[in-house]
Formats: structure tokens, C-alpha cells, sequence
């Protein structure tokens, strides 16, 4: 990470200024794929999402990173419910998925983000979006043993009989102990 990146992960609003006007280049990014607005969406830093979206020429608002995932997903992830509010404002893309095929819903419902989750969902994310496994924000939720975002969901219109396309081998372990001697 370099000095602008940092400035904006910790919420340093006035030394990102300082860089900026300095001439640090805005378009960079960490070994991870990380931009300005993920580093200050993840930390939920929102004056300084606020100066990067109104001040700063062509950032591109649904960047994704090496995972795949928007600053709205590491929002989600990291429950970071002001940073996602202001995203949602700023008009970003609800709907992409990252390399795995998880939504902000999956992300924000694995992480047991009861706040995030509950904004997510009153933002009409689809409840039944599957990611590459299968699973949906509900399958999330049991697997984190989060159950708060279950019932949330349930409550929601989740499907609680809605099946994952592949099983794990943990899954199978599970089921093989269940049987019957």
C-alpha cells in the first residue's frame, strides 16, 4: 500500500488532500486489487468516501478487486453501514457478484452484519441469488451459525428449503456422521 492508499484506509482525510494536491497518483491500487474506495468503504470512512467521489476526476464507483468485489461489497463484508448507505447513494451497482458469485447479501449475511443485512434487504437485493456453490445469503447465515441474519432473512421471504448445487466435503462428513449405525 503507498501513502494515499494508507491515508485512506485509517480515515485520514486532510493527509489524503495533502497527496492529492501534491500530485499522488489517484488511480492506484495494492497488491490486492485495492482502491481509495475500498480502503475507505471497508474501514467505513465516509468523508473520506465523500472527497474521493466528489472531488477526484474518474474514479470508477463499481471498481472491482483482485476478488472480484466493489467498495459496496467490502462495505457489506465488514459491516460498515454508513459507507454502504453512501454508496447506494452515490449509485453504485447492487447487483454485481465477485469471483465466487457472492452478492453483498452473502458477504454481509456470512459475516452475521445484522444492520447491513437488514439495508440490504430493504434495498430489494434478490434473497434467492445463488453464488457459484449454490448457496444464498440464507445458507450464509446458518453456515456462520449467525442467528440473527437467519431469522432476518426468514422473516425477509427467504426460502428455508431452497437447496446449494454442490456438496462439500464437509457437508458429506456431516451427513455421514448423522446416519444411523
Amino acid at each position: 500500500m503507498n501513502a494515499l492508499l494508507l491515508s485512506a484506509w485509517f480515515g485520514h482525510l486532510r493527509i489524503l488532500q495533502i497527496l492529492v494536491n501534491s500530485g499522488a497518483k489517484i488511480h492506484c491500487e495494492s497488491k490486492d486489487g485495492l482502491t481509495l474506495l475500498h480502503c475507505a468503504a471497508q474501514k467505513g470512512h465516509v468523508p473520506v468516501l465523500a472527497f474521493i467521489m466528489e472531488d477526484l476526476e474518474d474514479v470508477d464507483l463499481d471498481h472491482v478487486d483482485k476478488l472480484g468485489r466493489t467498495a459496496f461489497h467490502r462495505a457489506a463484508e465488514h459491516g460498515q453501514l454508513d459507507a454502504l448507505d453512501f454508496l447506494v447513494g452515490s449509485g453504485c451497482d447492487h447487483s454485481v457478484k465477485d469471483k465466487e458469485g457472492n452478492t453483498a447479501l452473502h458477504l454481509a449475511a456470512g459475516r452475521g452484519h445484522v444492520a447491513v443485512l437488514q439495508r440490504l434487504v430493504d434495498i430489494r437485493l434478490d434473497l434467492e441469488e445463488q453464488n457459484a456453490e449454490g448457496l444464498t445469503a440464507l445458507h450464509a447465515a446458518a453456515e456462520g451459525t449467525h442467528l440473527d441474519c437467519v431469522q432476518l432473512l426468514l422473516r425477509a421471504g427467504s426460502s428455508v428449503n431452497a437447496l446449494t448445487q454442490v456438496a462439500r466435503p464437509s457437508d458429506c462428513r456431516l451427513l455421514l456422521a448423522a446416519e444411523p449405525s
